[in-house]
């Protein structure tokens, strides 16, 4: 006997009950590593070409930020 979407079993029901956690605390790790990326990119390029203010850290960052956005309303739109 199959079981209808009501009647699922418990450890099923916990295992569906999970998937958005793993999703969305997998989509927070990633916008956290990109903007730690970026952050440290843009470090060493404004080292690197001497910039007395920290333009590639902020640009490097606001496009970390807005890429992430995007991709992270992408997915919660994506079925």
């Amino acid at each position: 006997m199959a079981d209808t979407p009501d009647q699922k079993k418990p450890e099923q029901k916990r295992q569906d009950d999970a998937k958005p956690y793993v999703k969305y605390s997998g989509m927070a790790f990633q916008m956290i590593g990109a903007l730690v990326l970026a952050a440290y990119a843009g470090m060493k390029l404004d080292e690197y070409v001497a910039n007395d203010k920290p333009w590639f850290t902020i640009v490097l960052l606001l496009v970390a930020v807005i890429a992430t956005t995007v991709l992270t309303v992408i997915s919660i739109t994506k079925k």
